[in-house]
């Protein structure tokens, strides 16, 4: 991708090219828990995110907002939908915090509606590098590192590609996983054979 992409637009348009595909695979190794989100599940959430965002909270574009886990599955709808909402990821400054506590942060928005009600309020960004097209990442790197962004959620959407996440990896597993999970490249661990992007 050449050059700034808006962030809503960017997913509506990945929604349009092959929303049913796997964006997302969330692993937690110390729980056993296995999450899988498509293009088209992530948009949903990111959308309502942004509205709950403005509604429930009066976020106008440029408002800073803390993200805290950074490495929950909800994070990545979190940073997508403060994205869409117009607002900017600031650890210091941010007195909103997403996603928080996820028992709380689902239903609310969930009751959102699911079309982005502050539409052309979205940040953009622009990906350090380019990705192969269709990479798929394994990666452990949490989301609130630069490294954790780009190479975990900005740079595989850019990429029309899909992203692995293992939260508290068990590094015993990350082989069968990779080879199971089929993925192309890996960030924040090593396993042989498969080429590191950090």
């Amino acid at each position: 991708m050449n050059g700034p992409a808006n962030v809503a637009a960017l997913l509506d348009a990945e929604v349009r090219r092959d929303g049913a595909r796997p964006f997302l695979t969330w692993y937690d190794d110390a729980t056993g828990e296995r999450i899988e989100l498509s293009v088209l599940t992530l948009a949903n959430w990111a959308v309502k995110t942004a509205n709950y965002l403005a509604d429930e909270h009066g976020l106008e574009p440029g408002d800073p907002v803390r993200l805290d886990p950074a490495d929950h599955w909800l994070s990545f709808v979190a940073v997508l939908g403060a994205w869409c909402a117009g607002a900017r990821l600031d650890d210091a400054d941010g007195d909103v915090v997403l996603p928080g506590d996820a028992a709380g942060f689902m239903p609310s928005v969930l009751a959102q509606p699911d079309v982005l009600l502050s539409p052309g309020a979205a940040v953009e960004w622009e990906p350090a590098e380019e990705l192969p097209e269709g990479s798929r990442v394994l990666t452990t790197l949490p989301l609130s590192s630069a490294e954790g962004m780009r190479l975990g959620l900005t740079g595989p959407l850019a990429a029309h590609g899909s992203v692995v996440f293992v939260r508290n990896a068990d590094a015993a597993r990350l082989a069968d996983r990779a080879t199971m999970e089929r993925v192309t490249h890996i960030a924040g661990c090593d396993v042989d054979g498969v080429p590191r992007l950090d």
